[in-house]
């Protein structure tokens, strides 16, 4: 995606500028993987249980699987009951130890917040009465297409399959977790994760996402609040009044792939507007099974915001905002040579809509 940030990356322009943010970035980058963190990991699954919506195919299937290779009791969810065991029978093969692991599907409608509640109470009783440990939000798919030429209909449907999926998801699992329990009776437990799945279009938007990009910056904006919320809830443990406080800490984390193969991914592109094609053109879609371990990778480092390819780690450097940092020197030296990179980047994708306009008319007139 973004074919001006993409071209920059690989030499874009004749700016030696632009060459130095990359070659400075490419280097800061490999220095924050070789020493930004521990080697502790902060994301270990192994008899646990996960909750994963959108988990039938793509990117949610895929990090089923590999949850499952690291020991984790694995619940999928999504609405096509046929894909759902297709999809759990692939994962159990994927399974670290099928004597001690158990695997489940829910077939819900996350768009409906009472059904998000039940998926969480039946995951409870499933797992002996213990809430889900983790549960990682991938449910959502992209209608792209023109914001004035798309029906309002659709935008609305946009952010509830994209957006109200994760809320109401998120929504249920906290209410859940976030249950006091009597300073008497509280039994240290493992740290809970809430795993949001984004985009690196909340980063920085392009031209024919109208209908997709502002549900992806909504749950941006709901993962930043909660980041904040939810160490209230964590300190309540520390408190020292006696009063009650939550079971177990929880942690907050938002992924933000670029494009990913799938099913889906091709029905996009069936849709996608022309300029839009021209605009990504530089993009490399990831396999399904490429971002899922990247992003697991991630969690396992404990961070944050979670970028899958080094286009979009430059894309979030340059948005960070008053995201929390997942390394507070690398992420800051990142977002100003970002800064820089994107001084380029923006006013090429506004000259290209606009040449595109000139040279095709309305979008009517161009066939998308």
């Amino acid at each position: 995606m973004y074919s001006s940030l993409s071209s920059i990356v690989h030499g874009y322009s004749a700016t030696t500028l632009g060459i130095s943010v990359i070659f400075c970035g490419l280097l800061m980058y490999a220095i924050g993987k070789m020493f930004g963190f521990g080697a502790r990991n902060e994301f270990d699954v192994e008899g646990r249980t996960v909750v994963i919506t959108g988990g039938s195919e793509g990117m949610g299937k895929a990090a089923a699987c590999q949850l499952a290779a690291k020991g984790a009791n694995v619940v999928i969810v999504a609405r096509t009951v046929q894909k759902l065991q297709d999809a759990l029978q692939d994962i159990k093969r994927s399974a670290a130890n099928l004597n001690r692991q158990k695997f489940h599907f829910i077939s819900a409608d996350l768009t409906n917040a009472a059904e998000c509640e039940r998926l969480i109470q039946e995951t409870t009783e499933w797992n002996d009465g213990q809430p889900p440990d983790v549960v990682w939000c991938c449910a959502g798919f992209c209608n792209p297409g023109f914001f004035a030429e798309t029906p309002i209909d659709t935008l609305r449907s946009q952010m509830d399959t994209v957006y109200w999926t994760a809320a109401n998801t998120a929504h249920a699992a906290l209410r859940k977790w976030l249950v006091p329990v009597g300073s008497d009776s509280q039994v240290p437990l493992p740290r809970r994760h809430l795993i949001f799945t984004c985009s690196t279009l909340a980063f920085y938007p392009i031209a024919g996402y109208g209908p997709y990009s502002p549900a992806k910056a909504a749950i941006r904006a709901l993962s930043d609040t909660l980041s904040q919320e939810i160490e209230m809830y964590n300190g309540s443990r520390q408190s020292k009044t006696g009063s009650a406080a939550t079971a177990a800490d929880v942690k907050i984390h938002t992924v933000f792939p670029m494009g990913i193969l799938s099913p889906g991914f091709d029905k996009e592109e069936q849709l996608k507007p022309n300029l839009t094609k021209q605009l990504e053109a530089a993009d490399k879609p990831q396999t399904p099974t490429e971002v899922a371990k990247i992003s697991i990778a991630a969690l396992e480092r404990g961070e944050y915001l979670i970028t899958t390819m080094f286009v979009g780690h430059i894309m979030r450097g340059s948005a960070l905002g008053g995201s929390p940092r997942n390394s507070l020197i690398l992420d800051t030296l990142t977002s100003w040579l970002s800064s820089l990179a994107f001084l380029q980047v923006i006013p090429d994708l506004r000259k290209q809509a606009w040449n595109w306009g000139v040279k095709y008319g309305l979008p009517s007139s161009s066939s998308k």
